[in-house]
């Protein structure tokens, strides 16, 4: 009798053991994945998606009408100042100039910016995988963009300035500014070159929050490091 007691204490203590792995809150499933995992599956996301961003933005036509234009330089900031002064005087086909090559200058610096995302992301620092593997949608950018937005915006600087000349840019800007100084005495403060590389990475950023949505819900976008990041998990 008493061995019979010990057997079913043992079934019984089975029993609850199996039960409590049954969790809800994601614990047990957290626990399938090693830190390592988590860290390469995040990674391996930033990765997937930065490679996206500059496949449909750096691109011929990328910025500019990728999106129906959704990421285009336009200097929406100056549109009442300067390009309104320049268009009332004759000369607005230079605005129109100044964002086309802006443009196409943005859509130029595909093979200087991947190395630059990829140090980048090599590089981040993840203090809490969990936070952002079950976090929203967009959180695993995020997170790059808060600690690694200044990185990238001073690594953007030379391939940008050297385009700048290139892509006729600076000459088309500085006949702007000089025609504008013609017809009004108001002072204009405005670093272009950093506008350009802000809007850059504003917009390759926001294409990257994109995919990592479509890698968290689409398993067409995932390789097998990044299923830990699927929503059936």
């Amino acid at each position: 009798m008493k061995k019979l007691s010990i057997i079913l204490g043992v079934v019984l203590f089975a029993a609850v053991n199996l039960l409590s792995c049954k969790d809800d809150s994601g614990v047990y499933v957290e626990q399938l994945h090693t830190n390592s995992q988590k860290e390469k599956a995040i990674k391996d996301c930033l990765k997937a998606s930065a490679d996206t961003a500059l496949n449909h933005l750096c691109a011929p036509e990328g910025f500019y009408n990728y999106g129906e234009g959704v990421y285009r330089i336009n200097y929406a900031s100056l549109q009442n100042s300067l390009f309104d002064t320049l268009s009332h005087h004759g000369y607005g086909y230079l605005a129109d100039s100044l964002i086309l090559f802006s443009n196409r200058l943005a859509e130029s610096c595909k093979s200087q910016l991947a190395p630059l995302f990829t140090s980048a992301i090599d590089t981040l620092v993840i203090y809490d995988c969990d936070a952002l593997i079950n976090g929203e949608s967009d959180a695993i950018t995020k997170y790059f963009e808060t600690y690694k937005y200044r990185y990238l915006k001073s690594s953007f600087q030379t391939p940008v300035s050297i385009r700048m000349n290139l892509y006729n840019v600076t000459p088309v800007w500085n006949d702007m500014v000089q025609k504008y100084a013609q017809y009004t005495a108001v002072p204009l403060n405005f670093d272009i070159q950093n506008y350009i590389v802000e809007k850059m990475l504003d917009g390759l950023l926001q294409e990257m929050c994109l995919e990592e949505a479509l890698v968290r819900i689409d398993s067409a976008h995932r390789s097998e490091s990044m299923e830990i990041l699927g929503g059936d998990l």
